[in-house]
């Protein structure tokens, strides 16, 4: 059913449509929050069509609004029936660079992946990108919930990439440590400090200090680290990556 047509916005799939295949979730849940902040990030002159700015802005009230279990969350059909019947517009509004109709499994997987792979489908990385990085309020309440870095991570597309696309990111103290150490602001601050005279790119140093990381946690157990070497670790790693992509031994 999901064709180029599909893929391309030119073909719309309903409830109808899908409805041998839905199952329900058990409970009701109200999507107008989404919708009416999609609809406020589209009428935001400061955030364009396809920019990463509309995964960091959007997380928080999905994250809030989809207050699921983790259980829930990896329940793939939930989120194809998000993207294909609830939300298709928000899916090419974000990512209708990536059609090739000559090879649309980039496209195809915006709308159908999920499941145990937080990288692809458009609203279930987005979820997941919360997940992993908020801090819970005093309260315990979802409206206390603190998402600045989730808008850190989400932001910086190189970063939420690295971050969802490795199976580090599935151990909460690494994922914080890589949204705190490798996120814009912590870089250009580093960079600001006038330490590299020919600094590399952020997306650069991010890209080789989580594939650094991830070979790192090959040989170390992870979950016997604390907090304290993990982040010592990365930053080691980045700053090493700063040294040698600058020129220096």
């Amino acid at each position: 059913m999901i064709d180029n047509r599909f893929l391309a916005g030119e073909r719309e799939l309903t409830e109808d449509d899908l409805g041998p295949y839905l199952q329900p979730l058990g409970r009701s849940i109200d999507l107008s929050p989404i919708d009416e902040r999609i609809e406020e990030i589209r009428a935001d002159d400061d955030i364009d069509a396809q920019d990463s700015l509309i995964d960091a802005e959007l997380a928080p009230t999905l994250h809030r609004t989809l207050d699921l279990t983790r259980n829930e969350a990896a329940d793939a059909g939930l989120w194809h029936y998000l993207c294909v019947v609830r939300f298709p517009e928000f899916v090419h509004y974000r990512w209708d660079h990536v059609f090739d109709p000559e090879s649309p499994g980039n496209m195809e997987e915006k709308f159908l992946g999920a499941g145990t792979d937080a990288y692809s489908n458009a609203l279930h990385r987005i979820w997941w990108g919360a997940e992993l990085t908020y801090e819970e309020g005093e309260s315990g309440e979802v409206e206390d919930r603190d998402y600045s870095r989730t808008k850190q991570v989400l932001r910086f597309q190189e970063l939420a990439n690295d971050v969802l696309d490795h199976d580090f990111a599935r151990y909460i103290p690494v994922t914080h440590a890589c949204g705190d150490l490798l996120c814009h602001d912590t870089l250009n601050e580093i960079k600001e400090e006038g330490t590299y005279d020919d600094p590399p790119s952020n997306s650069n140093i991010v890209s080789r200090t989580t594939t650094l990381l991830r070979e790192e946690l090959t040989v170390r157990r992870v979950e016997m680290m604390d907090d304290d070497d993990i982040v010592e670790t990365i930053e080691e790693l980045r700053d090493d990556v700063m040294r040698r992509e600058a020129g220096w031994s």
